[in-house]
């Protein structure tokens, strides 16, 4: 799980500053579109290790219960 948080901070700092590109009014379309892109990408792949590590919760927690059930 560790390797999941350390590659989801990764993204989400990179995110950040595809959205701070974003925010350059200077960038010609083909920049924009291309920046947008590799934020939506982003937005995906962050998503999904959210997902792997709710899921890891999830199974923690069960796995608790029963033990001490």
């Amino acid at each position: 799980m560790a390797k999941s948080i350390k590659n989801y901070e990764k993204k989400y700092t990179a995110l950040e500053e595809i959205v701070k590109k974003l925010d350059d009014e200077s960038l010609s379309m083909h920049e924009l579109l291309k920046t947008y892109k590799e934020g939506l990408t982003l937005v995906k792949e962050c998503s999904d290790l959210l997902q792997l590590v709710e899921e890891e919760v999830e199974q923690i927690i069960e796995t608790v219960q029963v033990d001490t059930n």
